[in-house]
């Protein structure tokens, strides 16, 4: 059974990031969505429901769980049992993240870093826009999967 990772802070889950889940969930046999925790960093949604609206958003996807998780995720990937770690980059500076996230990956773990790219009409889309759209008053109900909409509006508008 190949397993896979697909890692994030989902804050908040966005049309993009189920995009790209969806497609990392076609490669591996089982996908655990890790929602990363961090006791260091401010987060505008909290933990529970970064959790909750992630795991409603993948619902539909048979072979996806979200999970929290606060450390290094190649920890995470050896506690699991996967292979591959899975990312999705929207333009050319993800790409280079992503590649950077590769070499220190290899250090720590023996699986593989590989990305998705995100599909055309949700590369714009972020968390950071979202947020900052929402701060701003307006509408972002277009970038947030509608099963999470309510969800998300009560904790940033």
């Amino acid at each position: 059974m190949r397993i896979g990772v697909f890692a994030g802070s989902f804050c908040p889950v966005t049309k993009g990031h189920v995009d790209a889940i969806e497609q990392a969930a076609r490669l591996v046999d089982k996908l655990y969505v890790a929602v990363g925790t961090n006791p260091d960093k401010h987060y505008a949604i909290p933990d529970d429901a970064r959790l909750k609206t992630v795991q409603k958003a993948i619902e539909h996807i048979q072979n996806a769980h979200a999970v929290l998780f606060g450390g290094m995720m190649t920890d995470f990937c050896k506690s699991v049992g996967a292979s591959v770690m899975i990312k999705s980059i929207r333009n050319a500076t993800d790409l280079q993240s992503v590649i950077d996230l590769s070499d220190i990956n290899k250090s720590y773990w023996d699986g593989d870093t590989v990305f998705v790219v995100g599909s055309k009409q949700y590369r714009h889309v972020s968390s950071s826009l979202v947020r900052e759209l929402a701060g701003l008053g307006q509408d972002f109900s277009e970038y947030v999967p509608s099963c999470c909409l309510d969800e998300i509006k009560k904790i940033l508008v």
